[in-house]
């Protein structure tokens, strides 16, 4: 698809779908030097947090969603990912 064949509230059920793990979590996490106990410590997850486990990464969401949607959308017709200057984390 280009751009001009988007419409605004299209809606595109991707074929792709994956389990997302805590390992996965742990692998993202650890090959981005991000410490960040949230994403790694279960124990101060528990005890600190008002989620009571890891939070999954967001950066490796918005990788994955990016991913599972380009054989749907963009394979072969783009050349960067456009408006990731809007994309925003408002809630984990």
């Amino acid at each position: 698809m280009y751009f001009e064949d988007f419409q605004a509230g299209t809606l595109i059920e991707h074929r792709l779908r994956r389990t997302v793990t805590q390992m996965d979590n742990m692998l993202f996490s650890n090959m981005t030097l991000n410490p960040q106990p949230l994403h790694i410590d279960r124990e101060f997850c528990e005890k600190e947090t008002q989620w009571g486990q890891p939070l999954m990464n967001s950066l490796f969401t918005l990788g994955l969603m990016i991913g599972i949607s380009v054989n749907d959308t963009t394979v072969g017709t783009t050349i960067a990912n456009l408006g990731m200057t809007d994309v925003k984390f408002p809630y984990p």
